[in-house]
Formats: C-alpha cells, sequence, structure tokens
C-alpha cells in the first residue's frame, strides 16, 4: 500500500468504461491473445466461509497458472506486519493533533478520552504508543476502532488472497508479489494529512451505512458484476479522490510494467489483486489493453 506518479487526472477516472460480459459469474479474466494461459483475478481481501466454494473462473485461473503474483509476495515470515504496525504512527515527538482541523481533534478527544485511551501508554501490534490512541495517524485510527459495528462475518482468512497464497503453496507453484513490503506500507504511510483525514472522518460519520456498502460490493463482486462494483465504489472515490488514486490509480500504473514482463515470460500466471484496481480508465484491464492485451470476462 516509491514514486509518486499521479498521471491523470481526477476528472477523467470518474468516467469508468466497465469491462464486462453478460455470461462473466467472477471478477476473472483470461488473456485470450497470451502465449500462456494468463489471468487476472479479481479478489476481495475478506470473505466469509459461505462464500465457497467459489465461481469456477477462479478455480481455472488457479489450476492453469504456474505462478500467483499477489499485491506483495504472501509470506508469514516476512517483517511486513512490524513495518506496517511502525507506519501507523507519528514519529516520537509528533501526534495527530499537528495533522488534523481541531474540529475533528475534538471529536477523537471526545471520543477516546472516555474509553482512557488519551495520554496513556498503548500498543498497536508491536509498537508501543507511550501518548496513546493521539500517536496514531488518522486512517490508522479509522481501520481500528471504527470499524462496522457488529459485523465480523468477513475476515481475512477466508479472502481469495489467502486462499489462492494457501492453495498455491500446497501445489507447489511459484508466489510473487508486484510490491515490496516498503512499496506497500509506504502506500498508506506516505497519504497527506487530508487524505488520511478525510478517511476517518468518512469512517466516524458513514459507519452506521457501511454495512450496506458492504453487502452490495460483496454481492456485485460475487456475480461479477463490474458495473455494480464500480457504481459502489464511487462514493468514496468522490470523497476523498486523492487518497483514492494513490491506493489504486497510481500503484497500477507502476504494477503495468511489471503484469507485461509475467505475462511475456511464458509461464501461466495469475495476477491476484483486489478487484476495484481491475475497474475504470485507469483499472489494469483499460491500461493493459491499451498494451494490445485482450481479455475475457469468465
Amino acid at each position: 500500500m516509491n514514486s509518486r506518479r499521479f498521471v491523470l487526472s481526477v476528472v477523467c477516472t470518474l468516467l469508468a468504461p466497465v469491462i464486462a460480459s453478460d455470461a462473466a459469474t467472477s471478477c476473472v479474466w483470461r488473456v485470450v491473445n497470451a502465449k500462456t494461459p494468463c489471468y487476472l483475478v479479481g479478489t476481495l481481501h475478506a470473505l466469509t466461509s459461505t462464500d465457497y466454494p467459489l465461481p469456477p473462473g477462479y478455480k481455472q485461473a488457479l489450476t492453469d497458472s504456474q505462478r500467483l503474483v499477489f499485491e506483495i509476495k504472501p509470506d508469514p515470515e516476512s517483517d511486513f506486519g512490524k513495518k506496517f504496525n511502525a507506519a501507523q504512527a507519528y514519529p516520537k515527538g509528533d501526534d495527530i493533533r499537528r495533522h488534523v482541523h481541531p474540529k475533528t481533534w475534538e471529536i477523537i478527544s471526545v471520543n477516546f478520552s472516555k474509553v482512557g485511551l488519551l495520554g496513556k501508554p498503548a500498543r498497536i501490534g508491536s509498537t508501543p504508543l507511550p501518548n496513546g490512541i493521539q500517536q496514531l495517524r488518522a486512517w490508522a485510527i479509522a481501520e481500528h476502532f471504527y470499524g462496522i459495528r457488529g459485523y465480523n462475518d468477513f475476515i481475512g482468512y477466508y479472502g481469495v488472497d489467502n486462499y489462492f497464497a494457501r492453495q498455491g503453496k500446497r501445489s507447489g507453484k511459484e508466489l510473487a508479489g508486484l510490491e515490496t513490503n516498503d512499496e506497500h506500507v509506504e502506500v498508506l504511510r506516505g497519504m497527506n494529512d487530508i487524505e488520511s483525514e478525510l478517511i476517518l472522518l468518512d469512517a466516524i460519520t458513514h459507519r452506521d451505512k457501511a454495512r450496506g456498502d458492504l453487502n452490495e460490493m460483496h454481492a456485485a463482486w460475487k456475480r461479477g458484476d463490474t458495473a455494480g462494483l464500480w457504481t459502489e465504489h464511487q462514493r468514496f472515490r468522490s470523497l476523498d479522490p486523492g487518497a483514492d488514486i494513490r491506493l489504486l490509480d497510481a500503484r497500477n500504473v507502476r504494477w503495468v510494467p511489471k503484469i507485461r514482463a509475467e505475462f511475456n515470460s511464458g509461464k501461466p500466471t495469475a495476477i491476484v489483486v483486489g478487484a476495484n484496481h481491475m475497474l475504470g480508465p485507469n483499472g489494469l484491464i483499460a491500461l493493459l489493453q491499451r498494451d494490445g492485451y485482450k481479455f475475457e470476462q469468465l
């Protein structure tokens, strides 16, 4: 989640061509003009046990591929968790009061004073917070404390990425990543103050409606409905375009040369990344189509 190349305007990103097939049942695309079987696999990072078995397109991509390439390489022994935890906190001597509007700080202060989490030592994973929650960046506060109330059915273990990684490892497939751990962490750590604060404010103000949004997104993904996925995504994209371009468009642009190299390697390969990376004029499908690749949605 590094170069900061923001090459396409926000206005253009809102004009979304939808790549879909009437017969499609999954967010999986096969490259029809590659020398060997190659796929783009659009995932949700968290699902429920009832989502399995996955639609046939996912099985086809997994079976046909010798190499699985994720956003970052799946490796439980890596230092990603440690680096991510460290990235959530401001350096010693700094805290969130210097980075958000006074009214936002007032909301944080009122909410977390009630539960005794301000000004007292705390810990996030392996990262100590000597002065408490105010040492966390705004996006990290949103992630840890403003999830969907009472909604724990969707968990990362059942996410498509984790499923592909487990199955790939069991069957001896090659596993790789489009980003290093440092590059992935920098996507969030490097957000400017406004982008990060908007994520927090959206999490606070939209929290009661987030469950419905997640259900709609999940349903659209499950039936391979790219138009539905894109529509669900527009609320956040319109609210916080800088963060959304950083999370999706800018990374897509950086990934395309690596994906081209994978597709041209002659090795059957599946690129396994979040489904929203596939969509819109700066999505992977549109960018790769400009390079001459042709796709069939399964």
